[in-house]
């Protein structure tokens, strides 16, 4: 699970057994039970606290901490300056995690602490954070503790021995948020039809552009250059739907759309129960020429302007906000600047680069999506011209090649690149 802002969260008090509404906060605070997230508020309901163990987007209220006064954001901080750590030089992680070693192997539904568990490792696996009359306890990777006063919203004391903390909190009954949630009805937004006619979003917009509406699983999906629509937003019981973000292709008019889903009544029975509103997003399928004839010509246009483009990537020392290494070399120096303390000992230890370069995540998809080895740049060119890069599946390779020259590098080795590039000669042809 990720945690985003979209929702809505309200903070209410009970009124002689009326509960009625203190204030709203725009934004929510996602708990999930296998997650580390964590909110808390304090006695008065003025102040929340909320923390995660990474940042997940870019923005202020994205931040690892974010601290809220009467609703209104009042501080954030960085992981590293909330519990102060340096990245560079040691673990840098929010909160302790001690799961993996704590059970014995095991495929039953029940797990079994190892003989080796202390006590204390079991409090840190339920209690790595917790709230005690608006002070909060944070024990980090580095099993040291903060402090932080909730009330007057400041950090008292950081980097606190567990061990010297533990006897004075090792009887503390944390109390548990309650969470709820519901099971998502992943509706399209091509899909949401309008009451009076029951026409679906996809084909109003094909009506009003004159343009051919392809499914995503249509057979001629991937044949022709679709021009898309990116939309996301709120609908509400009641049928309306509140535009969050949209952005069109040229050939739409753009302000068009918008007045027709702002004039219009959709069919909310998709919506479960006790929701007042649902996010929606995913404007899968695009548009093309009911002409299959421009259709085909709009495509090779398309296609030429890509590789173009392609071409263009190649040659850049930047792609978007990163640097792109040139040879083998840079790739080493990049990732030194770019990996913490903690990565650095995971690479430094393991036995080869597998682990780090799955395609559901680590440092070889980082590599793949960032330094353009996927959608093309120098240090892709720099591969191919050693006719590596060239089939099917070989981005996963120099990824590969990628990790296992920096685990050397790590390792002492710093001419190992040089050895690589002498085995990898550059080829003509």
């Amino acid at each position: 699970m990720v945690p985003n802002l979209k929702g809505e969260s309200f903070v209410v008090y009970n009124d002689k057994g009326e509960r009625k509404n203190f204030y709203k906060i725009n934004r929510s605070f996602d708990l999930w039970d296998s997650e580390p997230f964590f909110v808390a508020i304090s006695n008065d309901g003025r102040k929340i606290i909320y923390i995660k163990n990474k940042v997940y987007y870019r923005g202020e209220e994205h931040k690892d901490v974010t601290i809220y006064l009467d609703g209104k954001l009042t501080k954030t901080y960085t992981t590293e300056e909330f519990i102060d750590c340096d990245r560079q030089k040691e673990k840098c992680e929010m909160f302790y995690e001690n799961r993996d070693q704590l059970f014995k192997p095991s495929r039953a539904t029940f797990l079994e602490y190892n003989e080796s568990v202390t006590e204390q490792d079991k409090f840190l696996n339920k209690n790595y954070v917790f709230n005690k009359n608006d002070t909060i306890y944070i024990t980090d990777g580095r099993k040291k503790v903060t402090l932080f006063d909730l009330n007057n919203l400041n950090i008292i004391q950081s980097k606190i021995n567990f061990d010297s903390l533990y006897p004075k909190i090792k009887n503390v009954e944390v109390k548990r948020s309650l969470t709820s949630s519901y099971k998502y009805p992943f509706k399209y937004i091509t899909d949401i039809e309008n009451t009076q006619n029951m026409k679906k979003l996809s084909q109003t917009i094909s009506e009003m552009s004159n343009l051919k509406y392809i499914s995503l699983y249509a057979e001629d999906y991937i044949k022709y250059k679709l021009h898309k629509i990116k939309l996301s937003g709120y609908m509400n019981r009641s049928g309306k739907f509140e535009i969050d973000s949209i952005s069109t292709d040229p050939i739409f008019d753009q302000q068009k759309i918008i007045n027709y889903i702002n004039n219009t009544v959709f069919n909310a029975d998709f919506i479960p129960k006790g929701i007042d509103k649902i996010y929606v997003d995913n404007f899968y399928g695009g548009y093309r020429s009911f002409d299959n004839k421009i259709a085909e010509k709009e495509t090779i246009k398309a296609k030429k302007k890509e590789e173009e483009e392609y071409k263009k990537r190649l040659t850049l020392d930047k792609i978007g906000n990163f640097y792109i290494p040139k040879n083998l070399y840079e790739c080493n120096t990049e990732l030194d600047k770019i990996l913490g303390f903690e990565s650095k000992k995971k690479l430094t230890e393991a036995k080869g680069s597998t682990s780090f370069n799955a395609h559901g995540g680590g440092l070889g998809m980082w590599i793949r999506n960032n330094w353009g080895i996927n959608g093309g740049s120098r240090l892709l060119k720099y591969f191919q011209d050693r006719h590596i890069g060239k089939k099917a599946f070989e981005n996963d390779f120099i990824s590969a090649t990628i990790i296992e020259q920096y685990i050397k590098w790590l390792k002492g080795d710093k001419n190992a690149w040089e050895k690589w590039e002498k085995q990898n000669p550059v080829k003509l042809n």
